[in-house]
C-alpha cells in the first residue's frame, strides 16, 4: 500500500512541477505567411572576392552534467579534435550549459549551448548567449510555446538556431511557416537534411541563414567532421565572425569523407535581375532552388550558374553537387531595404487576453495533483 502511494506522489509532484512549466508560455498571433516582397534583391555575397573563408561547427557535445547528457569527450578533445582537422571556430553546445573551454583559446570564440529538453527534439541553438534560458516544454508543444522559448533566448542576447528540425518529430512544416524570430536553420545536421523545412519557411516570408554541422556525442562517430559551416573572412574577431554569419555571408557543406572539393568563389550580380555563381571547379550539377522548394535550373558539369530573376520569384538559392560534396548557399531574396532583408521581417505578437485565458485553464487543471498530494500527504485521522 505504501509503494502506491509513494507512486502516485511522485506522479503527482511529476504532473505539478510540468504544469508549472506550461504556465510560462505565452499565446501569440502569428502574421500570415506571404512570400518575399520588395523592389531590392538582397546578395549576402555581394562584393566577395577571394575571401578567406573561416571553417565552424557550432554543434558538438562533451561531458557535462555529471555524465546525465549524451556525451562521451571532454571539451578539450573535442576542441582539440576539431581544430587539428583545420577548424578555425570549435564551438561546444552542451545541453542549457554555456563552454567557456574556447574562450582564451581562439580569437573567434563564440557561447553556444542547445535548448530544450522536451521529448520530440523540438531544440534551438543559442549562439552568442549571454546567459541560459532554462523555458521549456517537455510534453506536446504548440507554435505559440515555440515561439515563447524562441523569445525567452533572445532576450539572453541570443541568435536563435533552429537545430534539426527534421528530427524527432518537434517541427512540423507549419510551425516553421509561423514561427518568427529566429536567424538560422540548422539544415545540414548528421541526423537529418532539412531543406525541406527551409524552404517551408522562406516560402512563407520566415528568412533564416543556413548552417551545417555535426551535432557530433562522440568523436569516435563515422560522421564527426563531415559537415561544417565556412564564414567568408578576412576575420580578426569573434564579433567581425558574428556579423558575417547575420548578414548571411557563409554557406554549409557537407561532404563523405570530411575534405570538401569545392568552395564558393563569387556570386555577383551582371545586371537586370541576373546573377551569376561561380564555384572553385566544375560540379557535377549546380541546382537553383525556389519558392517552395521547386527547382527552378540545373546546369550539369559546369563551374558557373546564371539565373535571372522572374517577377514570380521570391527568393532563390544554390547547391553545387560533386561526387564528394554537397554545398548549399544562402538565399538571395526580395526586399525592401537592400542592406538589412531583416527590416521588414514579420513578428508574432503576444495575445495578452489569450495568454491568460490559457494560463487560468494551466491553473486549472494544476488543481488536480495538489487534490492528490494533499490526499496522499494529509491523512485523516484514525476513527476511534
Amino acid at each position: 500500500m505504501w509503494l502506491a502511494r509513494v507512486i502516485i506522489l511522485v506522479f503527482c509532484l511529476v504532473l505539478l512541477f510540468t504544469g508549472m512549466l506550461y504556465l510560462r508560455a505565452e499565446i501569440y498571433d502569428f502574421p500570415a505567411g506571404k512570400p518575399f516582397e520588395g523592389s531590392h534583391i538582397y546578395n549576402p555575397y555581394e562584393g566577395l572576392k577571394d575571401s578567406v573563408w573561416i571553417r565552424a561547427n557550432f554543434h558538438a557535445h562533451t561531458i557535462a552534467w555529471g555524465g546525465l547528457t549524451n556525451g562521451h569527450d571532454t571539451e578539450q578533445q573535442i576542441y582539440d579534435g576539431y581544430t587539428q582537422k583545420g577548424y578555425d571556430l570549435a564551438c561546444i553546445s552542451n545541453y542549457h550549459s554555456i563552454s567557456t573551454y574556447g574562450s582564451g583559446r581562439s580569437p573567434f570564440f563564440i557561447p553556444v549551448y542547445e535548448h530544450g529538453f522536451n521529448i520530440f527534439k523540438s531544440h534551438c541553438l543559442a549562439i552568442g548567449a549571454e546567459g541560459v534560458s532554462f523555458e521549456d516544454f517537455p510534453l506536446l508543444q504548440a507554435t505559440s510555446h515555440q515561439q515563447s522559448v524562441i523569445t525567452a533566448i533572445r532576450d539572453k542576447g541570443a541568435m536563435v538556431c533552429i537545430a534539426h528540425p527534421d528530427f524527432g518529430g518537434g517541427r512540423s512544416f507549419e510551425d516553421m511557416r509561423q514561427l518568427t524570430g529566429y536567424r538560422f536553420t540548422e539544415v545540414l545536421n548528421h541526423y537529418r537534411l532539412s531543406d525541406e523545412y527551409w524552404d517551408e519557411g522562406m516560402s512563407a516570408g520566415r528568412l533564416s541563414w543556413i548552417l551545417g554541422n555535426d551535432d557530433t556525442h562522440d568523436m569516435r562517430d563515422h560522421f564527426t567532421f563531415h559537415r561544417f559551416t565556412m564564414v567568408a573572412g578576412p576575420c580578426t574577431d569573434a564579433a567581425q565572425v558574428r556579423q558575417q554569419l547575420q548578414k548571411g555571408r557563409h554557406y554549409a557543406i557537407r561532404t563523405q569523407d570530411g575534405v570538401p572539393d569545392i568552395g564558393l568563389v563569387s556570386c555577383v550580380s551582371t545586371g537586370g535581375g541576373e546573377y551569376r555563381f561561380n564555384f572553385s571547379r566544375p560540379a557535377d550539377s549546380i541546382i537553383i532552388v525556389g519558392q517552395s522548394g521547386k527547382t527552378l535550373m540545373t546546369v550539369k558539369g559546369s563551374h558557373t550558374a546564371i539565373y535571372k530573376f522572374r517577377p514570380e520569384d521570391s527568393y532563390i538559392r544554390a547547391v553545387a553537387v560533386t561526387g564528394n560534396s554537397q554545398l548549399y548557399l544562402n538565399p538571395l531574396v526580395r526586399c525592401t531595404d537592400i542592406d538589412d532583408p531583416f527590416v521588414s521581417a514579420p513578428a508574432a505578437k503576444e495575445n495578452i487576453p489569450y495568454t491568460w485565458t490559457y494560463r487560468l485553464f494551466i491553473l486549472a487543471l494544476m488543481t488536480l495533483p495538489i487534490l492528490g498530494i494533499k490526499k496522499i500527504v494529509v491523512r485523516e485521522p484514525a476513527r476511534v
